[in-house]
């Protein structure tokens, strides 16, 4: 009797991992979802803004990274499917050929779970292009595609746990061989999901449990969901008729837009960068999250402190952000629907 009491006040604690979510209905919801909060446009350049105005050392920061996920109508290849796309930088960056995937989504009672499994494209170049426009891959046919393996071929196991999604492999189920290391590992992944940020995390370890891929220190890749702003530009030179940039697109999570403005014959590059997350204080003792526009003097690859030559900052919630100055405007407003 004393051992149920105690855990009766202590469910989760004596509760098995499946536990969370187990009813029919709990996973039918779950999935659901998950199939309208996945999909989307994620960056983690907020984190690493964050990281390094905290101070992380350089070489404890997180790499960048830039993932898009679309939800597509293919029925012969299953009921819920996204294409799942990921950019080693950027969303301009280097395409990850490894990561570029199709997931099925299911759910699987036998698991108390929401499965999700990878499947990888035949041939690859093919569908890079339209990787992320749903309406060209409507109607991918099963025959397209193979099944995934190594580090990122894992199944996921979706269950809720209060209003968190958590996505997990199961223990010792992700196992390859990694040819560079000639070695065999297992892969453990995590997956955190809420509303407006997609964490991710994953290990890599040999027979002997030495960590062989993935992070020292375990830490989450904290990548937030973009939303998409329509954005101006207007420059009043000293010389010449003024310069208006109307409507491009940026999204929120460290987008850029390169520009180039003329002085008469003269021509030189500039850069907007749109970003949306935590602001550390000066005193690093508290933070806050923000919307902030910057526009800087020639190119993000030689950008420094002195290259800043116009700035607008608002709450994370706001639908807009902008400023003037003597000879320049801009303004960047959420996108309808």
């Amino acid at each position: 009797m004393k051992r149920i009491i105690i855990c009766a006040a202590a469910l989760l604690a004596c509760a098995s991992p499946a536990a969370a979510t187990n009813s029919a209905i709990e996973l039918k919801a779950a999935l659901k979802d998950l199939m309208a909060k996945l999909p989307g446009e994620y960056d983690n350049e907020p984190q690493r803004f964050f990281e390094a105005e905290y101070k992380t050392p350089k070489e404890q920061q997180h790499q960048r990274v830039y993932r898009a996920f679309t939800r597509i109508d293919a029925p012969e290849v299953g009921e819920n499917v996204i294409v799942a796309t990921v950019h080693a930088g950027d969303k301009y960056s280097k395409f990850d050929e490894a990561e570029f995937q199709v997931w099925t989504l299911a759910v699987d009672e036998a698991r108390q779970a929401v499965r999700m499994s990878p499947r990888k494209f035949k041939e690859p170049a093919k569908f890079i292009p339209i990787a992320t426009d749903a309406a060209k891959l409507k109607g991918l046919a099963a025959g397209e595609l193979i099944p995934a393996r190594g580090a990122a071929g894992c199944d996921i196991l979706w269950r809720l746990h209060g209003s968190q999604l958590r996505g997990r492999t199961d223990p010792g189920a992700c196992a390859t061989t990694l040819t560079r290391l000639q070695t065999q590992a297992t892969f453990n992944w995590e997956w955190l999901l809420n509303d407006d940020e997609l964490w991710i995390t994953f290990d890599g370890r040999d027979l002997s449990g030495k960590l062989v891929m993935g992070r020292a220190d375990q830490t989450h890749w904290r990548l937030g969901k973009a939303k998409h702003y329509e954005c101006f530009l207007t420059y009043r030179p000293a010389i010449g008729e003024p310069q208006v940039n109307n409507g491009f697109m940026m999204h929120d999570r460290g987008d850029i837009h390169r520009l180039e403005l003329k002085d008469g014959k003269k021509t030189r590059p500039i850069f907007i960068e749109l970003i949306r997350g935590m602001w550390p204080s000066n005193s690093g003792r508290n933070y806050l999250e923000l919307l902030r526009m910057q526009v800087y003097d020639g190119t993000p690859e030689a950008v420094s402190d002195d290259s800043l030559i116009g700035n607008a900052t608002g709450s994370a919630a706001t639908d807009r952000v902008g400023f003037t100055s003597q000879n320049l405007s801009g303004r960047c407003k959420l996108a309808a629907g």
